[in-house]
């Protein structure tokens, strides 16, 4: 699967901790990577658009008045001893976190309610991404079995369903489910035969809609909201990921501005996008799209910062890296 090594970044905002943050993972803990994980090409998706040359400092979107910048209040959510953890979503209304964490060589899934945290467990997996969680509970996200084949997964008040896009058309029998709204509807991807992904959206995981962004070579769904709106990313035929917004039937494309990847992951009721950017200094950063606005968001001192999630209240999920290259989740208001 495609994935970028990230290069070191100069964070732009100011980072403010709660009062009382989550735990960190231990110092002496194993470093991981969550970057070559089951979902590593939905958060670093493309190599080949990331070789053109440093901006200069004065033509950075933000410095050429292009995007906004906002300062959010940061804490971290890292699995304790965990050599790498990410927060990919947050239950609307409720204060249960959800993330994936890289614990020595295995990488499962964790929630995080009231302080204390639980590992998420599917049956023959030997490796687990959750990535989205309902108002309800209702969790999923992709799994590896002992063939190294992927499957999605809802977990259901701890009762586990596979959900597989049949086979044909994913003729390589591999599935990720991304996302879950309020309704029960589920979206993702499947790869095909030439390693190309192919959206598609499940109300039960029985019936399918596939759904391809016009002109695509590959296409990933990757967050549905309570009216059905979709975000995701598209690869063109030069091999550059865009991030997109299906509201209405009617495909918009999304691109930071000066960016030589966008990737669109969340969406809330309101229609507020939350995602993140490659900057053509190989530089990760997060973004917020709102009323046609794109705003930056950057972890100060991390070289590198992407958004996951934006909630109903503002709300926001993601993955940092510091300064010692350890990638922390991160939650933000």
């Amino acid at each position: 699967m495609k994935h970028v090594q990230v290069s070191t970044a100069v964070a732009l905002l100011a980072l403010a901790l709660m009062a009382e943050p989550a735990l960190a993972q231990n110092s002496n803990s194993q470093k991981g990577s969550l970057q070559n994980g089951l979902v590593a090409h939905l958060l670093h998706p493309d190599a080949h658009a990331k070789s053109a040359h440093a901006l200069a400092p004065s033509q950075d979107a933000v410095a050429r008045g292009l995007a906004k910048a906002k300062t959010y209040k940061f804490a971290s959510a890292d699995y304790p001893g965990a050599g790498a953890s990410i927060v990919f979503d947050q239950q609307k209304g409720a204060s249960t976190i959800l993330g994936v964490t890289v614990l020595g060589s295995n990488t499962t899934g964790f929630t995080l309610k009231a302080a204390t945290y639980s590992l998420l467990n599917v049956p023959g997996a030997t490796a687990i991404e959750p990535t989205g969680i309902n108002s309800s509970g209702q969790i999923v996200g992709i799994y590896l079995d002992a063939s190294n084949v992927q499957h999605g997964f809802l977990d259901n008040g701890g009762v586990i369903t596979n959900i597989d896009v049949p086979n044909p058309p994913s003729t390589l029998g591999e599935t990720e489910l991304i996302d879950i709204n309020d309704a029960g509807t589920m979206v993702g991807a499947y790869e095909d035969a030439a390693f190309n992904f192919h959206g598609f959206t499940t109300p039960d995981g029985v019936a399918f809609t596939f759904i391809d962004y016009p002109g695509s070579i590959s296409t990933q769904l990757a967050g549905i909201n309570t009216a059905g709106d979709i975000v995701g990313l598209w690869e063109d035929a030069s091999m550059k990921n865009h991030g997109f917004l299906l509201s209405g039937g009617n495909f918009t494309s999304l691109d930071f501005p000066l960016a030589t990847t966008t990737a669109a992951i969340g969406i809330n009721d309101a229609g507020d996008i939350a995602g993140y950017f490659i900057d053509a200094a190989l530089v990760e950063h997060g973004f917020i799209y709102s009323k046609n606005t794109f705003t930056q968001i950057d972890v100060a001192g991390a070289s590198d910062t992407e958004l996951t999630r934006i909630k109903n209240n503002g709300h926001i999920t993601g993955i940092y890296t510091d300064s010692n290259a350890e990638e922390h989740g991160l939650t933000g208001h």
